[in-house]
């Protein structure tokens, strides 16, 4: 009877090491998939006005990529892909650096107010020791 429980144990001892084996080969994949999504989203954004209007608006391109979830950036690659007022942003696009309230042509001013809201706090907040 003592035979049985320990092989029964051995079994249930391997089958948990064979799924956590297959949990980190499954995390490892999703990563490098991410990974590869965002490096083509990177060169996506680049070929757009918006990759220089995050540039003026003093916001980190890199940063923007990992922490805006792929979804709400393709909805802004695509408003900026439609959009109309593109005079207007390659006029605005010659300053240095612009202010994000005298962008209200852009189709994407209420995302990049976000993103400028959340780097503003960033910055507020007192270092962790």
């Amino acid at each position: 009877m003592i035979a049985v429980n320990y092989i029964v144990l051995a079994i249930m001892a391997i089958a948990f090491i064979v799924l956590g084996i297959g949990f980190l080969l499954l995390i490892t994949k999703n990563m490098r998939q991410g990974r590869v999504v965002r490096q083509h989203l990177a060169r996506r954004v680049e070929t757009l006005r918006m990759s220089r209007m995050l540039k003026a608006l003093g916001l980190d391109f890199s940063k923007y990529l990992h922490t805006v979830p792929i979804s709400k950036i393709n909805d802004s690659m695509n408003r900026c892909e439609t959009c109309d007022t593109t005079d207007e942003c390659d006029t605005r696009l010659t300053e240095s650096s612009i202010n994000i309230d005298n962008i209200e042509f852009c189709p994407n001013q209420e995302c990049l107010q976000q993103l400028v809201d959340m780097e503003k706090q960033e910055s507020e907040q007192p270092l962790a020791r």
